[in-house]
């Protein structure tokens, strides 16, 4: 189930057109984007228009056009249209692979952290003191 899952792309190489494994693209591929397709990596459009809906990335809500030299990020899909693009950037030098790189902890505290943390301290504290004092009373 996990190997059909996999994004192909398709790409021309030695002149004819093949579906291989996004992985498997380099910068300078050759890549045709067609309708319903998700876009494999970051590229340029060569030649044409193509709607592209982004919601996955930016949270717009309508299709956005794209047209000759706009790029296309990675993880966005083809809506409408069909063009062939030139493959720009792939794996973590994607937007894509930029923003989930951004998001990886990095193990600091921070300040905000250490505040929530000092807080979180003297409210339990506070709360068992306060259950001992109401449990001897009783």
């Amino acid at each position: 189930l996990k190997a059909s899952l996999k994004p192909l792309a398709t790409v021309k190489r030695d002149g004819e057109w093949k579906h291989i494994d996004a992985a498997l693209l380099v910068p300078g591929d050759l890549i045709s984007l067609n309708s319903g397709s998700a876009i494999p990596a970051d590229c340029r459009i060569n030649d044409g228009t193509v709607e592209v809906d982004q919601a996955a990335l930016t949270g717009e809500s309508l299709p956005v056009p794209k047209f000759k030299g706009d790029p296309c990020q990675m993880g966005a899909t083809v809506v409408r249209g069909e063009v062939e693009a030139t493959v720009e950037f792939t794996g973590a030098r994607t937007f894509f692979g930029k923003t989930a790189s951004l998001l990886q902890s990095t193990g600091e505290v921070s300040n905000l952290q250490s505040v929530l943390m000092d807080i979180m301290i003297v409210l339990v504290v506070l709360s068992i003191v306060l259950c001992a004092v109401v449990y001897l009373h009783l």
